[in-house]
């Protein structure tokens, strides 16, 4: 029987982020797909602030800036005639060197982690499919199939990032609370649009519909991403989108004359499922991404959410694996994340509504979608029993917060020096940390604009390899204690 530490069942954003993160940590593990090749649909298209900050740690936020788009502005239409333009805006603040929503589609992000993933030696098994599993005390058995072979293997522990629909949360009898909107659904798609100029987002805004049409084009592509509501029928059903019918549904509620829908590459049916997993561990199994929480589309945060649980997962289980924590670290995984899989399905619905109330009035479209809270900068673990209150800085900040990134006087940034897996430990003076030093990088905070950006205090602030922070401590004894404790949690 083959032997890894981690499976990992899903090859989309979140499973190769998590694969990312046990690859740069030299930890065992193989990461399975069940598709023959990599979907090509533009699904998701936002990457948050926060989410750049973890794609920058990997090293790879830079070139993704360069084929996506920040600035593409809101025009907005009531059938054929014009009632605005809304440029897009961010939320400016000078804490981080990405205060802005990227604009790309979901397969350039996949195709980016996978070169990533290449480059630290790990390779995806494509049309691989875990038919069965079977837990004991000292791991899980799996049976893994693929056109060529049936393999039997053992792990460690596993994780699901196989969606929504995932067919390995429900084999470990986790429940998936909450309901379905039929009377929420979209057509989408992907099309070549002739007759419209590619430097907007466009908005038809309908009194019936809300959002009648929404087309968005791709930077560096042909491509533009189509948005419908469709209402359905008395069983909850609307008919499948063709090319075709993208054409007819444009000609009836935009009156456009010259524009014409062509080349469509994907079609399919989105409907709102507002739910979330009761709980994200079944022994050694864990699931993440829209495998433990869908919502509404709202405000582009599902891709996000779930590069942010592999970012807390990968850290933990390598720090179990490697023995440097005891395995009931895994538990605040679920402690951490499902708060915030809440915040996400309360937050999205109510974007929801406030875009779909501006639509219907003709005063605004998707630019309402954005606060902000969407940045997801302002998430934090303040509760994480990780988290060791009692000192805050001069400026507010609490153990549980996200590090801030600051630029420097030399005009580089702080997460330049955050980058890499090790916790990180800014220290006022020249002060050593006498223990554990191969697992904590010492980061002096001499520079102004970091003692500006964490309260200019003398005290030692100690970094998790997620970003977020750890400890707020009067000395690097303190330090070394709260890192010892690890393994005795």
């Amino acid at each position: 029987m083959n032997n890894t530490k981690v499976l990992i069942i899903g090859a989309g954003p979140v499973g190769l982020t998590l694969a990312c993160e046990l690859a740069r940590r030299d930890i065992p593990f193989r990461i399975i797909e069940r598709c023959a090749v990599a979907p090509q649909g533009s699904r998701a298209k936002a990457l948050q602030p926060r989410s750049l900050e973890i794609l920058n740690d990997l090293g790879i936020a830079e070139d993704l800036m360069k084929i996506g788009s920040t600035e593409l502005p809101y025009r907005k239409f009531q059938g054929n005639k014009m009632i605005g333009e809304t440029p897009r805006t961010g939320f400016p603040r000078n804490d981080t060197r990405y205060p802005k929503t990227l604009l790309i589609p979901q397969p350039e992000v996949e195709k980016a982690l996978r070169i990533k993933l290449q480059e630290l030696g790990g390779s995806i098994e494509w049309a691989t499919t875990l038919t069965d599993f079977k837990q004991s005390n000292n791991g899980i058995n799996c049976q893994l199939e693929n056109d060529r072979q049936h393999e039997a293997m053992h792990c460690s522990y596993m994780v699901a990032c196989d969606g929504g629909k995932s067919s390995t949360r429900k084999k470990l009898g986790i429940d998936f609370v909450g309901e379905t909107h039929q009377e929420e659904q979209l057509w989408v798609g992907d099309v070549e649009v002739a007759g419209l100029e590619r430097d907007a987002w466009y908005n038809w805004l309908s009194p019936v519909f809300g959002i009648a049409f929404a087309l968005f084009p791709f930077r560096n592509s042909n491509i533009w991403q189509l948005q419908a509501v469709m209402p359905a029928d008395q069983d909850g059903n609307i008919p499948a989108p063709t090319l075709e019918g993208f054409n007819q549904l444009f000609k009836e509620r935009t009156q456009m004359e010259g524009v014409r829908l062509t080349n469509s590459s994907w079609q399919s049916i989105y409907r709102v499922n507002i739910r979330r997993a009761e709980r994200y561990r079944a022994g050694n199994a864990f699931i993440a991404g829209d495998a433990g929480h869908v919502h509404s589309i709202a405000g582009g945060m599902g891709m996000n959410t779930g590069i942010q649980d592999a970012c807390n997962l990968g850290w933990k289980l390598a720090a179990v694996i490697n023995g440097h924590a005891d395995d009931r670290l895994l538990n605040t995984y679920g402690e951490e994340r499902i708060p915030i899989a809440d915040w996400l399905l309360a937050t999205t619905s109510q974007r929801q509504k406030v875009m779909l109330d501006g639509a219907k009035t003709g005063k605004s479209g998707f630019e309402t979608l954005g606060t902000n809270d969407t940045t997801q900068l302002n998430l934090n673990y303040r509760g994480s029993s990780l988290s060791k209150t009692g000192q805050s800085t001069i400026n507010g900040l609490e153990a549980g917060d996200r590090a801030p990134d600051v630029q420097l006087t030399d005009g580089s940034w702080l997460s330049d020096q955050l980058r890499g897996t090790e916790w990180k430990l800014l220290l006022p003076g020249e002060e050593k940390l006498t223990a554990l030093t191969d697992l904590v990088k010492v980061i002096n905070t001499s520079d102004e604009h970091i003692r500006e950006a964490y309260g200019g205090g003398e005290a030692a602030i100690l970094i998790r390899p997620d970003g977020y922070i750890a400890l707020i401590a009067a000395s690097v004894q303190e330090v070394t204690k709260y890192l010892k404790q690890l393994n005795g949690l």
